[in-house]
C-alpha cells in the first residue's frame, strides 16, 4: 500500500532514531578524547612559552638557570632573613622570575588542571599549574648519580634534553604530566 501523505512511517522514524542514538554513543567518547588532547596541547604551548622565558633568562644571566621556588606555599629554600645560609632568599616564584621574559599569569594556567575537580592552580599563591622541578633522567638533579668512566675517572655527560626543569603539578593529562626540558622541548604524554 502506498503512503498517501509522503511522510515517514512510525517504524522508519524509530529506526532513524535508533541509528542516531547508536552513532552518538560511539562518537561521544571520541569527542571527549579530542577535548582532553586539545587541553594537553594548550598546556604544552604554555610550557614552551615558559621554556622560551627560561632560555631568555639563561642568556641574560651568564648561562645559569634561575632558582625558582618549586612550591611557594611550602618553601623549599630558606627565607631571606635566614642569615646563616648565603643562598637564602634567592628563590622566587616562577612568575616573578620569568615575567620580564614574556611569561604571564595566563601562561601559568594549565587548561586540564582548571577542568580537574580539585585544581591545583587555585591552591598556589601566586597561582600556577606548573612546578619547577629539576630532575635528570627521573632522579633529583640536586644529587645526581655519577656514571663511571675509563681509568677511574667519574664522568657524567649531561645533555639538556635529559634534564626536566618544569612539569605539571598533577597528572591531569590522562594520568600523565607534560614536561619541559632544559633545551626547551616539551614531552608529549602517550
Amino acid at each position: 500500500m502506498k503512503n498517501l501523505h509522503g511522510g515517514f512511517t512510525l517504524i522508519e522514524l524509530i529506526a532513524v532514531i535508533a541509528i542516531i542514538g547508536l552513532l552518538s554513543s560511539l562518537l561521544i567518547p571520541e569527542v571527549s578524547k579530542f577535548q582532553d588532547r586539545a587541553r594537553s596541547v594548550a598546556c604544552m604551548n604554555n610550557l614552551r612559552q615558559i621554556g622560551v622565558g627560561v632560555l631568555g633568562y639563561v642568556g641574560d644571566n651568564n648561562y645559569e638557570y634561575p632558582v625558582i621556588e618549586p612550591d611557594p606555599q611550602n618553601p623549599v629554600y630558606p627565607p631571606a632573613n635566614d642569615s646563616t645560609d648565603p643562598d637564602a632568599g634567592i628563590a622566587k616564584p616562577m612568575l616573578d622570575v620569568l615575567s620580564p621574559y614574556g611569561v604571564t599569569e595566563a601562561v601559568l594556567k594549565c587548561p586540564a588542571d582548571l577542568k580537574s575537580p580539585d585544581p591545583y592552580y587555585t591552591k598556589t599563591d601566586p597561582h600556577t599549574s606548573y612546578q619547577w622541578r629539576v630532575t635528570l633522567d627521573s632522579e633529583n638533579a640536586t644529587a645526581p648519580k655519577y656514571y663511571g668512566g675509563r681509568r677511574g675517572y667519574t664522568v657524567r655527560i649531561v645533555k639538556p634534553s635529559r634534564v626536566t626543569i618544569c612539569t605539571d603539578y598533577q597528572n591531569v593529562h590522562s594520568g600523565k604530566m607534560n614536561r619541559l626540558y632544559a633545551d626547551g622541548h616539551v614531552s608529549v604524554p602517550n
